[in-house]
Protein backbone atom coordinates (compact mmCIF):
# COMPACT_ATOMS: atom_id res chain seq x y z
CA UNK A 1 0.00 0.00 0.00
CA UNK A 2 2.17 2.47 -1.32
CA UNK A 3 0.86 6.24 -1.03
CA UNK A 4 0.85 7.42 -4.39
CA UNK A 5 1.68 11.15 -4.11
CA UNK A 6 2.53 13.78 -7.18
CA UNK A 7 5.75 15.55 -6.96
CA UNK A 8 3.31 18.80 -6.24
CA UNK A 9 2.34 17.32 -3.23
CA UNK A 10 5.79 16.16 -1.79
CA UNK A 11 6.92 20.03 -2.20
CA UNK A 12 3.76 20.80 0.16
CA UNK A 13 4.60 18.29 2.74
CA UNK A 14 8.69 19.10 2.85
CA UNK A 15 7.82 22.57 3.08
CA UNK A 16 5.33 21.91 5.43
CA UNK A 17 7.46 19.98 7.70
CA UNK A 18 10.40 22.72 7.33
CA UNK A 19 8.54 25.44 8.59
CA UNK A 20 7.17 23.21 11.23
CA UNK A 21 10.87 22.55 12.04
CA UNK A 22 11.75 26.24 11.57
CA UNK A 23 8.97 27.30 14.06
CA UNK A 24 10.31 24.50 16.56
CA UNK A 25 13.83 25.71 15.95
CA UNK A 26 12.80 29.24 16.38
CA UNK A 27 9.95 28.73 19.78
CA UNK A 28 13.28 26.59 20.99
CA UNK A 29 16.20 28.58 20.52
CA UNK A 30 15.54 32.41 19.29
CA UNK A 31 12.46 32.91 21.31
CA UNK A 32 13.99 32.53 24.71
CA UNK A 33 17.38 34.71 23.93
CA UNK A 34 15.41 37.56 22.16
CA UNK A 35 13.13 37.65 25.11
CA UNK A 36 16.53 37.65 27.60
CA UNK A 37 17.79 40.25 25.11
CA UNK A 38 15.21 42.41 25.67
CA UNK A 39 15.14 42.16 29.37
CA UNK A 40 18.54 42.57 30.01
CA UNK A 41 17.74 46.24 27.56
CA UNK A 42 15.00 47.01 29.76
CA UNK A 43 17.73 46.63 33.05
CA UNK A 44 20.20 48.48 31.14
CA UNK A 45 17.88 51.43 30.54
CA UNK A 46 16.60 51.32 34.19
CA UNK A 47 20.09 51.27 35.75
CA UNK A 48 20.87 54.57 33.43
CA UNK A 49 18.19 56.42 34.74
CA UNK A 50 19.37 55.75 38.46
CA UNK A 51 23.31 56.46 37.14
CA UNK A 52 21.67 59.68 35.82
CA UNK A 53 19.73 60.37 39.22
CA UNK A 54 23.07 59.58 41.02
CA UNK A 55 25.24 61.84 38.97
CA UNK A 56 22.76 64.65 39.31
CA UNK A 57 22.61 64.37 42.88
CA UNK A 58 26.90 64.15 43.25
CA UNK A 59 26.63 67.69 40.60
CA UNK A 60 24.25 69.04 43.22
CA UNK A 61 25.75 68.13 46.48
CA UNK A 62 26.98 71.14 47.59
CA UNK A 63 23.56 72.68 47.74
CA UNK A 64 22.14 69.99 48.83
CA UNK A 65 24.55 69.80 51.61
CA UNK A 66 24.01 74.05 51.73
CA UNK A 67 20.06 73.61 52.10
CA UNK A 68 20.29 70.24 54.80
CA UNK A 69 22.48 71.96 57.05
CA UNK A 70 20.06 75.21 57.79
CA UNK A 71 17.71 72.51 58.92
CA UNK A 72 20.23 70.10 60.94
CA UNK A 73 19.50 71.74 64.14
CA UNK A 74 16.17 70.34 64.20
CA UNK A 75 17.45 67.04 64.12
CA UNK A 76 19.83 68.01 66.83
CA UNK A 77 17.52 66.36 69.69
CA UNK A 78 17.25 63.40 67.61
CA UNK A 79 19.11 60.96 70.01
CA UNK A 80 17.82 62.41 73.53
CA UNK A 81 15.71 60.72 75.55
CA UNK A 82 12.27 62.34 76.38
CA UNK A 83 13.48 64.08 79.24
CA UNK A 84 16.53 65.41 77.74
CA UNK A 85 14.83 66.42 74.78
CA UNK A 86 12.49 68.35 77.04
CA UNK A 87 15.37 69.88 78.82
CA UNK A 88 16.87 71.36 75.87
CA UNK A 89 13.11 72.61 74.28
CA UNK A 90 12.79 74.10 77.89
CA UNK A 91 16.46 75.18 78.17
CA UNK A 92 15.75 77.50 74.74
CA UNK A 93 12.69 79.14 76.09
CA UNK A 94 14.42 80.75 78.52
CA UNK A 95 17.37 81.71 76.46
CA UNK A 96 14.76 83.28 74.35
CA UNK A 97 12.61 84.54 76.84
CA UNK A 98 15.62 86.25 78.47
CA UNK A 99 16.69 87.68 75.05
CA UNK A 100 13.20 89.34 74.14
CA UNK A 101 12.16 90.30 77.86
CA UNK A 102 9.41 87.92 78.02
CA UNK A 103 8.42 87.47 81.50
CA UNK A 104 7.55 83.85 82.18
CA UNK A 105 5.40 83.48 85.54
CA UNK A 106 4.97 79.43 84.66
CA UNK A 107 6.48 76.88 82.67
CA UNK A 108 4.72 73.28 82.47
CA UNK A 109 5.68 70.56 80.13
CA UNK A 110 3.82 67.80 79.28
CA UNK A 111 4.71 64.41 80.32
CA UNK A 112 4.04 61.74 77.49
CA UNK A 113 5.59 62.91 74.07
CA UNK A 114 3.05 62.68 71.24
CA UNK A 115 5.03 60.69 68.87
CA UNK A 116 3.84 59.75 64.32
CA UNK A 117 6.02 58.60 62.32
CA UNK A 118 8.09 60.92 61.90
CA UNK A 119 8.12 63.14 64.88
CA UNK A 120 8.00 63.28 68.20
CA UNK A 121 6.22 66.45 70.12
CA UNK A 122 6.47 67.92 73.18
CA UNK A 123 3.64 69.95 74.40
CA UNK A 124 4.87 72.71 76.79
CA UNK A 125 2.30 75.35 78.60
CA UNK A 126 3.47 78.87 79.70
CA UNK A 127 1.83 81.45 81.49
CA UNK A 128 3.36 84.61 80.95
CA UNK A 129 3.29 88.60 81.29
CA UNK A 130 4.18 90.75 78.59
CA UNK A 131 3.45 94.02 76.52
CA UNK A 132 3.07 93.37 73.00
CA UNK A 133 5.92 94.44 71.94
CA UNK A 134 8.17 91.88 74.03
CA UNK A 135 5.22 89.24 72.91
CA UNK A 136 6.05 89.54 69.15
CA UNK A 137 9.93 89.54 70.14
CA UNK A 138 9.47 86.49 72.22
CA UNK A 139 7.75 85.05 69.01
CA UNK A 140 10.42 86.14 66.33
CA UNK A 141 12.39 84.27 68.81
CA UNK A 142 10.43 80.97 68.75
CA UNK A 143 10.25 81.14 64.99
CA UNK A 144 14.13 81.82 64.46
CA UNK A 145 15.13 79.29 66.98
CA UNK A 146 17.50 76.55 66.44
CA UNK A 147 15.01 74.24 67.74
CA UNK A 148 11.42 73.73 65.75
CA UNK A 149 8.82 75.56 67.92
CA UNK A 150 4.89 75.59 66.93
CA UNK A 151 2.85 77.76 68.77
CA UNK A 152 -0.70 75.75 69.25
CA UNK A 153 -2.95 77.98 71.18
CA UNK A 154 -2.01 81.66 72.72
CA UNK A 155 -4.62 83.39 74.34
CA UNK A 156 -4.03 86.83 75.21
CA UNK A 157 -6.33 88.68 78.07
CA UNK A 158 -5.02 92.61 79.15
CA UNK A 159 -4.06 92.70 82.42
CA UNK A 160 -6.50 95.43 83.83
CA UNK A 161 -8.65 97.61 81.40
CA UNK A 162 -6.48 100.02 80.03
CA UNK A 163 -3.04 98.63 80.44
CA UNK A 164 -0.50 97.52 77.61
CA UNK A 165 0.21 94.49 80.13
CA UNK A 166 -1.15 91.40 78.50
CA UNK A 167 -1.33 88.17 80.26
CA UNK A 168 -0.73 85.34 78.12
CA UNK A 169 -1.45 81.82 78.00
CA UNK A 170 0.61 79.69 75.44
CA UNK A 171 0.64 76.30 74.08
CA UNK A 172 4.03 75.48 72.40
CA UNK A 173 4.43 72.18 71.07
CA UNK A 174 8.34 71.51 70.45
CA UNK A 175 8.71 69.25 67.48
CA UNK A 176 11.57 66.81 67.55
CA UNK A 177 12.04 64.74 64.04
CA UNK A 178 12.56 60.86 64.45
Amino acid sequence: MAIDLKKQQYVLIYAAVGLMAALVVFKALIAPFHERVTTVGKQVILQESKLKRGLMLIENRDTINSEYSKYASYFSIQEYSNEEAVAGFLKQLEKISRDSGFLILDIKPQKEAEVDATTKQFQINIKAEANMKTLVSFLYGLYTSPLLFSVEKMVLVPKSEGSSELSVNLTLMGVSFV
